[in-house]
């Protein structure tokens, strides 16, 4: 089992959106996947509930049980037959401060999933720590703006405190766009240089990535939209599947 966390600590990077189309990939590539909504600020995969009427998909357990010792097995909602979902709850912001990094580390052991996959909050505190030391592999979506600079630096300085010397990291440019040829002075050049040129993300920075455009969008306020091999979305189907086989070494099938 490899559990995977998405978490940047700056808020609109497309965490949640790199989440979804990571989980309906192995999902549809016969991967059995449980998916948790750490992000303590906003439902942020409530995007596999929308086929549930409201009072419904708000009963059971949540993240928070989960955090206080309830069982996995007793958290989850069975979305599909390889999909299960422990929904996001505000009320994990009490363990912003807990004093164990361990927690859902100790939790996540022993069980039958190929992958966990993980959406956090955009920021940085406890809950964020327990997530990282419980998983084997970092996805984290930047933007080409000096603010994603700035907090991959801080955010680069909080992951060397936890000394987690065999999390995979992979740096992902999100909602990119190519810098233009001819003119390396343009600002868009600029900082995408500023990223590939530092010497410690340069490491981390993965070779592929996903590209500013509207099916995108589509995919995650469509229920049913997809990304196809042979249609106008081939692009985006490419770019997800050059990414999961390059990290996880899982080919996708031709329908997302």
């Amino acid at each position: 089992m490899k559990t995977i966390a998405i978490n940047s600590i700056k808020g609109g990077t497309g965490k949640s959106t790199l989440s979804v189309l990571f989980i309906n990939a192995l999902m549809r590539a016969g991967k059995k996947c449980l998916v948790i909504d750490a992000d303590a600020s906003n439902n942020s995969l409530s995007f596999y509930l929308d086929n549930s009427s409201g009072l419904e998909a708000s009963q059971g357990h949540t993240v928070f049980d989960l955090f206080l010792g309830t069982k996995v097995q007793d958290c989850v909602k069975k979305v599909q037959d390889n999909l299960d979902l422990i929904r996001g709850d505000v009320r994990l912001n009490e363990f912003r401060s807990t004093d164990s990094l361990k927690r859902l580390k100790r939790a996540l052991q022993g069980l039958d999933y190929d992958f966990v996959i993980i959406d956090t909050s955009p920021t940085y505190d406890n809950i964020i720590g327990n997530v990282l030391t419980a998983s084997d592999i970092l996805l984290i979506p930047v933007q080409q703006d000096i603010f994603s600079f700035q907090v991959l630096k801080y955010q680069f300085e909080k992951l060397a405190d936890l000394e987690l010397d065999d999390l995979d990291t992979h740096i992902i440019f999100n909602q990119f766009e190519k810098p233009l040829n001819g003119n390396q002075e343009t600002y868009r050049n600029q900082i995408t240089n500023m990223f590939l040129e530092n010497e410690v993300f340069k490491p981390f920075i993965n070779k592929y990535h996903l590209s500013r455009s509207s099916v995108y969008r589509k995919y995650i306020n469509k229920r049913n939209y997809r990304l196809s091999s042979k249609s106008e979305t081939q692009k985006g189907y490419e770019e997800v599947q050059n990414l999961v086989q390059n990290i996880l070494g899982v080919t996708i099938k031709e329908v997302i």
